[in-house]
């Protein structure tokens, strides 16, 4: 099983979620943002985690589990605290 795909996502305090069908929408301080979800995986919302399934252990779910999981905690984290680039200079 992907050990990405199995981690669950905690929802941010300050997010709010919506699930409708296979239409994932959060609003946070930073904004909203909509996400379609794949129509072959599902995520389903329990106590303030988000957690994705795959049907089968097909080579495709397999890697449309860990890529799901992976974009859906990049729009928690873009709603709630936004990106961020660091920039280390080295040298002279």
């Amino acid at each position: 099983m992907s050990r990405i795909g199995k981690k669950p996502i905690p929802v941010p305090a300050k997010v709010s979620v919506n699930l409708d069908g296979q239409k994932l929408t959060a609003k946070g301080p930073k904004g909203e943002v909509s996400f379609d979800i794949h129509p072959e995986m599902s995520v389903s919302l329990e106590d303030n985690t988000l957690h994705v399934t795959r049907p089968t252990d097909e080579r495709n779910h397999r890697a449309l589990h860990g890529l799901t999981r992976a974009l859906v905690a990049n729009v928690m984290t873009g709603v709630s605290t936004g990106f961020q680039r660091s920039l280390i200079v080295e040298g002279v």
